[in-house]
């Protein structure tokens, strides 16, 4: 039997709400939770993080990190309970805020210890699309043919970004397919 955690992962300041819901391991380390948000998210791992929990700062290691070491940390020592919310912040220049709030604890099989996207609402932003205000007329944008900028945001985000275009199957299999790769290369070492 293994702990594990479900998560609420809900993306801050974007109306209507961007949010995942995710069971992960509690002996997932906050980089490799930082690496299936990105997934879920759809975005590229370009920028700096920081989880906050309980006060405490966690960022990958990094000559200008200033938090503990989020490669090292992992969740089941962080001692969360349910209902316990904890940020994570993405992109210091875009600044994109997660509320992440603890939904459940449990014990499950082994087999069933890989990191699983139970469910989600909407599209995560474009990468570098300049926050939540960014996003907004990011949003707007391509909403409409005559905006000036709808073309160049197009061919930026790509023809068939969809801001409700969401497909739990799809994330899940690319989380399901980085966790099991993840496990696998622990495994070896």
């Amino acid at each position: 039997m293994r702990d594990v955690v479900q998560l609420k992962i809900v993306l801050t300041e974007t109306e209507p709400e961007i949010w995942r819901r995710v069971v992960v391991s509690t002996g997932t380390t906050l980089h490799e939770l930082h690496r299936i948000i990105q997934l879920m998210f759809e975005w590229y791992d370009y920028h700096l993080y920081e989880f906050t929990v309980s006060g405490v700062k966690y960022q990958a290691p990094d000559s200008e990190s200033e938090g503990e070491d989020s490669t090292r940390t992992r969740i089941a020592q962080l001692r969360l309970s349910t209902g316990l919310e904890f940020t994570y912040v993405y992109d210091f220049g875009d600044d994109w805020l997660h509320r992440i709030t603890v939904e459940s604890l449990t014990k499950v099989n082994d087999l069933a210890a890989l990191q699983y996207v139970v469910d989600g609402q909407r599209r995560g932003p474009p990468e570098d699309c300049g926050g939540p205000p960014g996003f907004e007329r990011f949003l707007d944008a391509i909403a409409n043919p005559r905006d000036p900028e709808y073309d160049e945001y197009k061919l930026w985000a790509g023809q068939d970004y969809s801001p409700e275009g969401f497909d739990v199957r799809t994330v899940r299999h690319a989380v399901l397919l980085a966790s099991a790769w993840a496990s696998r290369t622990r495994r070896q070492r």
